[in-house]
């Protein structure tokens, strides 16, 4: 494998202001590997004393000025579990250059920074993916984890969504959508109950869900393109066995209506057709 290069370059706009006015949305790449050996005092499992450690940054960034300042940090927590950095260069940085993938109070390794690692050789992996997609009102980056530590069983993967207002720069929460989460929750239960689109998550809750009058509160969720669907999103465990994976709910906007009011900023960017009038 050659020598890959860090590029952690973002694109400097001229502005001013929170928000990027009569410019076009636009993205800037971060993409980056960095390859560790760790070797620890004793042998750890049948690959010895050592273990590789590759670390993969794959990352959509806004291009300055389209998220607020706190839009910003919580998109930096999500991608690299970072929200004091100033800055998304400082923030990749710090990720890449922690020789780890968990923190434990266990032997810490000697570590040794290397250009590639063994394909053919097990090794712990951890990447970061986020890619974005936009309309003129809406900008959606959708976050993806994986993480595998050398000689576990399986992985563990997450998938969470941060929906930003393009004028405001302002992150869209469920509470800007609904007038009461509670309801929201009645609902989501409703309609993995009730639609087929969420049969599958239906036919693998744990039992402890199966007939419940309410769900948890989703860990994210985005909206479709076409503005129908509000699909919610929760982690690993939370609702549902590992080998059933990441689980969605969609929620159908006009049906959604029905079961919890949506609020005057909803209204507006779903358009009078999607709700029930009064």
């Amino acid at each position: 494998m050659k020598r890959l290069t860090i590029t952690l370059a973002l694109a400097a706009l001229l502005m001013t202001g929170c928000h990027n006015d009569n410019k076009e949305f636009s993205t800037t790449a971060i993409n980056a590997t960095r390859c560790y050996l760790l070797s620890y005092d004793e042998q750890m499992g049948p690959w010895g004393d050592t273990i590789g450690l590759k670390k993969v940054l794959e990352v959509e960034w806004p291009a300055k000025g389209f998220l607020s300042a706190d839009a910003e940090r919580e998109l930096m927590k999500l991608c690299f579990d970072d929200s004091t950095s100033t800055g998304v260069d400082m923030a990749a940085r710090s990720w890449l250059a922690k020789p780890y993938i968990y923190t434990d109070d266990g032997e810490a390794p000697h570590v040794e920074k290397v250009d590639t690692l063994d394909e053919s050789s097990e090794y712990s992996y951890m990447a970061v993916r986020c890619s974005a997609t936009h309309d003129s009102t809406l900008a959606t980056f959708h976050v993806g984890i994986e993480i595998f530590g050398a000689g576990a069983a399986h992985g563990i993967y997450s998938s969470h969504t941060l929906t930003v207002d393009l004028e405001s720069g302002n992150v869209v929460r469920l509470t800007d959508l609904v007038s009461d989460t509670n309801l929201l929750c009645e609902a989501i239960a409703r309609a993995i109950f009730d639609l087929d689109a969420n049969r599958d998550v239906r036919e693998c809750l744990f039992d402890e869900y199966r007939g419940a009058d309410r769900m948890p509160m989703p860990a994210s969720f985005f909206i479709d393109s076409a503005r129908n669907n509000i699909t919610v999103g929760y982690d690993l465990y939370d609702i549902q066995p590992y080998a059933c994976g990441i689980p969605s709910v969609v929620l159908p906007i006009f049906w959604l209506s029905k079961h919890v009011d949506l609020t005057p900023y909803a209204k507006r960017l779903f358009g009078p057709d999607s709700y029930i009038k009064e």
